[in-house]
C-alpha cells in the first residue's frame, strides 16, 4: 500500500551534474553535492575536507554532539541504535546519496543513533558549526535536506512495521538489496556477525539464512563477503517493504 503512495514522489526537480566538481583535487561523487546549483557548491566548497572512512570506524556516537556532517563518495555507513547490554539494530543506511548529520537542518545537534562504517570508502566532511552557518546561503540545498527528512520519515515508519511483521529471511533480503543499491559492485564486504547486528537477530540464524540463499542460487559467500548472484531472486525473497524504499532510488541517485 505504501508503495502506491510514494511512487509519485520521485518526480521532483533535480539538478543535472555537468563538469566534474572537485574539492582539493578530489572528484565529488556524492549525489547531493553534484546536484546543487553552482552558486551553492561555491558556498560550501571551501569548508569541505577530504576524508577516508575506515571499516569499523565510528563517525558519530549516539547522544553526543554532532562534530561534523559527512558526504560519502563511496562506501556505506550504518545507523545503529545500540543498547547498554551490547545489542544493536540498524535503523538506516547512508551511502553516496546521503548526508550524515541530516538533523542539523532542524537544529538538532545530537543523533539518536551511532554512525558506523560498514563498507569502507571516502568522501568529504564539514564541521557542524560551518554547516549550520551556510544553510542561509544555500536555499536549494536546504530544500533537498528537508525533502530527505520526509523520505527518512517514510522509511522509519516502514522499518518499524517490517521489524514487527516480517520474517528474518525477508528482512535480510531487504537489507542486502538496500546495501547493493548503494554500491557499484555485486560484492558486499560484510560479515555475518555485522549482518546479525543490523537486523537484530542472532548470528547463527543469519548464517543459516545466508546458507539457504546460497543453496537457491541467490548469492554466494566467502570469508567477509557476500556476492549477489541473482538480484531478481533476492527481490522475490524480500518483503514488500523494499519497494517502498526503491521508489525513491531515482530521486536519490541510487541503482534503479
Amino acid at each position: 500500500m505504501w508503495a502506491r503512495h510514494v511512487k509519485t514522489a520521485v518526480a521532483l526537480k533535480q539538478y543535472k551534474p555537468g563538469a566534474t566538481r572537485l574539492v582539493a583535487g578530489k572528484a565529488v561523487l556524492n549525489s547531493l553535492l553534484t546536484r546543487i546549483p553552482d552558486s551553492e557548491f561555491t558556498a560550501i566548497q571551501p569548508h569541505l575536507e577530504f576524508a577516508v572512512f575506515s571499516l569499523g570506524e565510528y563517525l558519530e556516537r549516539a547522544g553526543r554532539p554532532i562534530t561534523a556532517a559527512y558526504f560519502p563518495n563511496r562506501g556505506i555507513c550504518s545507523l545503529l541504535v545500540e543498547t547498554p547490554d551490547a545489542r544493536s539494530v540498524e535503523v538506516g543506511l547512508a551511502g553516496c546519496e546521503e548526508i550524515i548529520g541530516l538533523t542539523l537542518i532542524g537544529g538538532v545537534d545530537q543523533l539518536p543513533y551511532s554512525v558506523f562504517v560498514q563498507v569502507p570508502g571516502e568522501g568529504f566532511r564539514i564541521v557542524s558549526g560551518a554547516m549550520r552557518r551556510i544553510f542561509a546561503f544555500m536555499p536549494e540545498f536546504t530544500r533537498m535536506l528537508v525533502r530527505r527528512l520526509s523520505i527518512h520519515a517514510v522509511g522509519d515508519s516502514q522499518n518499524a512495521a517490517c521489524n514487527r511483521l516480517h520474517s528474518l529471511e525477508q528482512r535480510l533480503a531487504k537489507l542486502l538489496l538496500m546495501v547493493h543499491d548503494r554500491l557499484d559492485t555485486d560484492d558486499i564486504n560484510i560479515t555475518h556477525d555485522f549482518l546479525s547486528k543490523m537486523i537484530g537477530a542472532d548470528r547463527t540464524s543469519v548464517s543459516l539464512t545466508i546458507g539457504e540463499f546460497e543453496n537457491r542460487g541467490v548469492l554466494a559467500r566467502r570469508r567477509g563477503f557476500v556476492n549477489i548472484k541473482s538480484r531478481p531472486m533476492l527481490e522475490r525473497e524480500s518483503c514488500e517493504c523494499y519497494q517502498v524504499f526503491k521508489a525513491f532510488n531515482s530521486e536519490l541517485g541510487l541503482r534503479t
